[in-house]
This record gives structure tokens, sequence and C-alpha cells, in this order.
């Protein structure tokens, strides 16, 4: 055995000595690294984590009853010699139990070392929750928990039967399919959700968040856009600069962009949208949830309602500065339209009642046009 092995290997020993189980490692070169490849294997735990300086970490659910390993430590180094040296400086440790933990840190961080970890476990694992300085993590087919976090690479999550939290300095996002509630944020990268049982935060510095469905949401960028398939619940959603659509909500929601289009497709309940400069779409909805005080508001850009039949609203729309017919309407003398001048630019507003009246929705531009329309003629 190597000397720089010893430590990792007494460690692995003395955590295993009912378990007999067995690791073996070899060195080998890779273009300009050195590897040090540790393989083995522990007993089963409820819950496992691993911690790491730096590296890439890989966990897959599997139908086993132990957990299996495979460690890379991998340096620069011109030399056998002189990665053998630069190896000594990562500690890496096994630590069996209940809750089973791998651990690798790197000292003074010289030669850009790191450390991958390869773990299969079964896929009745409870917990999974890992931790890494600066590399990609990416967990599957776990029927528990997942809570992962890493300095700035990207989390790839997907079949997790349990919640999920996520965290990244500024990588990307992706999660496939999870049982429970979600929460993820990314210092500037992207999101990708497919699918969640429970609630869905996310948010992101500056990347584009895509939600495919889950129950009430809470979503923030900073500058990307935001699209969302189907909202089973209350929905909030922010973008510094980005468009927004939504294709179904069944639940009020509150949404605004400092500067994007604003599209909604599909909406039981209340809408609060807000745009700085962008047109605004919006789909009424009945529907089990009971249609609540709303309002639409852009600085610039026209407004587009459509209202089915049998949903009782009362309207109020009004145009700061319009020109001839600004405000257009498919139910006649159900709205009025009031100019305050019959010449020229100016301010325009009308009112009334649909379906015999109800929650007002109050619908708002600076400069554009505001077209209130049978839902059907879309």
């Amino acid at each position: 055995m190597h000397k720089h092995l010893q430590l990792p290997a007494l460690l692995i020993v003395a955590g295993l000595t009912a378990a007999a189980q067995t690791s073996e490692n070899h060195l080998y070169r890779s273009g300009n690294e050195w590897i040090q490849e540790v393989k083995g294997s522990i007993p089963a735990a409820n819950s496992v984590k691993v911690i790491s300086s730096g590296g890439a970490v890989r966990v897959q659910g599997a139908q086993q009853n132990s957990i299996v390993y495979t460690v890379r430590e991998r340096v620069r180094a011109g030399s056998e010699e002189a990665a053998r040296r630069e190896l000594s400086r990562i500690k890496f440790s096994v630590s069996p139990g209940d809750v089973a933990v791998f651990r690798a840190e790197s000292e003074g961080g010289r030669n850009h070392a790191s450390v991958d970890f390869d773990i299969q476990v079964p896929a009745q694992t409870g917990l999974v929750g890992l931790k890494s300085g600066g590399g990609a993590i990416a967990v599957t087919g776990i029927s528990g928990k997942v809570d992962a976090a890493t300095g700035g690479g990207s989390v790839n999550l997907d079949q997790i039967g349990g919640t999920v939290t996520a965290a990244s300095g500024g990588g990307s996002i992706e999660i496939g399919k999870v049982g429970g509630d979600v929460d993820v944020s990314t210092g500037g990268g992207s999101i990708h959700i497919d699918s969640a049982g429970g609630h869905i935060s996310a948010s992101s510095g500056g990347g584009s968040l895509r939600i495919g469905s889950g129950k009430a949401m809470r979503l923030e960028t900073g500058g990307g856009s935001i699209v969302v398939k189907k909202c089973e619940g209350q929905l909030k959603a922010e973008t510094g600069g980005g468009s927004l659509e939504f294709v179904e909500v069944t639940g009020p929601a509150h949404v605004e962009t400092g500067g994007g289009g604003i599209k909604v497709w599909s909406i039981v309940g209340g809408l609060h949208a807000e745009t700085g400069s962008g047109p605004i779409t919006a789909t009424l909805a009945r529907g089990g949830q009971a249609f609540t005080e709303s309002r639409l508001e852009t600085l610039v850009g026209d407004i587009v309602v459509f209202v089915p039949d049998g949903l009782g609203i009362t309207i109020r729309a009004s145009i700061d500065s319009a020109r001839g017919d600004a405000i257009r309407s498919d139910f006649g003398n159900n709205i009025t339209v009031h100019r305050s001048n019959t010449w020229g630019p100016g301010e325009v507003y009308a009112e009334g009642s649909l379906n015999g009246g109800g929650p007002l929705l109050r619908v708002h531009t600076s400069t554009g046009t505001i077209s209130i329309k049978r839902k059907g003629k879309e």
C-alpha cells in the first residue's frame, strides 16, 4: 500500500470492522492530471451525506442493500512523485452508521486538487445530503429527501420521492420529477423544474425559469424570463426585466416584470399583472376558485382581456394618453367608454358590468390600447 493511502485506508477499515467490507485503490495518469481512485462499499444507511471542498458528486439509487462508491482524487503534477505529495494533502474519510458520511478536504487548494464522488445507494434511502465547494451535483432514483448545495456547479436531480432543497452559487439547476416540495436557488444560472407534487420556490440572480407543474409557486429572477405550464394554487412570480408566460393557473396570481410582456393563457382566481413596458394578454376562466379583485397594468403597451360567459365581473379600464378608438369591447352597451377630449390624445376610460357584475377588474395603460373580448375569440 502506498504511503499516501494509509490514512484513508485506516479510516475505512476502522469503520468496517464488523461489516468486513473491502476497498481497493490505484493511481494513474490522465492527460495533465493524476487520479487516485478508491473503490469500496459500506452497509446501507438511513441517511447519506457527502461533504467535499471541491469536485463533482453523483448519487444514484438502486435496488441493493449496501452503499457502493468510487472516489477519484485529482491533482495536477509533472511526475508521479509530485502527484503523491499533492495527493497526501487530500484528506478523505468514510464513516459508516445510520448516517453514512463521506468527507474530502484538500489542504491549501494547491494544483487544482479536487475529489469526485460516484455513489450508489439503496433507492429507499431516507435522506441524501450533499455539499461541494464548487463541483456539479447529480442525484437520481431516491425515495427520500435531497438537500444539495454547491459553490458554483450545476445541480441535476430526478426521480426524487421526497422534498428537494438545492442551491448553487451560479450554476444551472435541472429538476425532473419530485414527489414533494421543491426549494431551489442559484446566483445566476437558469432553473428548470419538470414536476413537483408539492409547492415550488425557485429564485435566480438573473437566469430564466421554466416550470412544468406543481402546487403553489413563488418564482423570482433578477432578469430572465419565467414560463409556467401549470400551477395548482397561488402563484407569485417576479422578474427584473424578462417576459412572463403562464399556461394554466388554478389560483390567484400576482406577477410582475420590470420590462417584458405578460401572457396568461388561463387563470382561475384573481390576477394582478404589472409590467414597466410590454403588452399584457390575460384569459380569465371559471372554476372552483372564486374570481377576486384584480388589476392589469402596463406603462407602455396594449392590454387584451378575454372574459368567458358566466363569469361575473365589473370592469374599470383607463388609458392616460389615447388616440381614437383606444378601448374596444365585444360586450356592446355593457361597457361604456368615456373620452376627456373629442380631438387629439387624451384620457379615455371605460366601465361596466359583465355577466351580472362581480369583483372589480382594473385595467390600465399609459399609452396603448385596451381590448375586452369574449373568450373563444382568442
